[in-house]
């Protein structure tokens, strides 16, 4: 398959690419600074531009099967950076006629078979609370991306760290049997599936 990967050079989009890569597929990573895909740059083909760039977005959508996103909030990030790129996408993609679509957000975006328990609750409270702009910018995003009619998939996490892939994870909703941590490498894995055998079209799972 032909995926594009926007948010490539962050830890997440990184593993994204290389699992991808391993499987076989081909990739198109949209980079502001290509050379931070490091030994990966000459196995993909690049778009070097931004996100936010509509144009540079739809240069990177054009003739994909899949579109995965894992971007991040940086130094320097506008406010509305999440929901700016969501809209690029879904213009790009319904005018190429893409219709898959996988996104990796945090717990701001909320579901209604969700059930948290205390310490998620309160995870939920404290990025609301600390990184409010942040939080609304993500829900915003997940709006466009629920009412743009493509087959998208919005991949929840929690805390997110480094570990190494151990295809061990729960998919369900943000309740009592969901956990609090999950590697980016376990993220990138089920994002890939997702995108690759249209898992969870038009779902909100949460992994853990």
């Amino acid at each position: 398959m032909r995926f594009t990967v926007l948010g490539a050079t962050g830890l997440t989009g990184m593993d994204i690419i290389k699992q991808t890569i391993a499987g076989g597929n081909e990739i198109t990573a949209l980079a502001r600074n290509p050379a931070k895909l490091g030994e990966f740059q000459s196995k993909v083909r690049v778009v070097q531009g931004d996100a936010t760039d509509p144009r540079k977005v739809d240069e990177a959508v054009a003739g994909t099967d899949a579109v995965l996103c894992a971007l991040g909030h940086t130094k320097g990030s506008p406010p509305d950076l999440f929901s700016k790129v969501a809209s690029n996408a879904v213009t790009s993609m319904r005018a190429h006629g893409v219709k898959r679509l996988v996104v990796l957000v945090n717990i701001a975006v909320a579901d209604p078979g969700d059930n948290p328990r205390l310490y998620h609750r309160f995870l939920r409270f404290l990025l609301n609370l600390t990184r409010s702009r942040m939080c609304k910018d993500t829900v915003e995003e997940a709006k466009i991306i629920s009412e743009s009619g493509l087959d998208w998939t919005i991949v929840r996490a929690v805390i997110l760290t480094n570990g190494p892939l151990s295809g061990k994870y729960r998919i369900g909703m943000l309740d009592h049997g969901a956990g609090t941590r999950i590697s980016r490498a376990d993220v990138a894995n089920f994002m890939v599936s997702c995108a690759g055998e249209s898992k969870y079209v038009r779902a909100r799972p949460l992994i853990s």
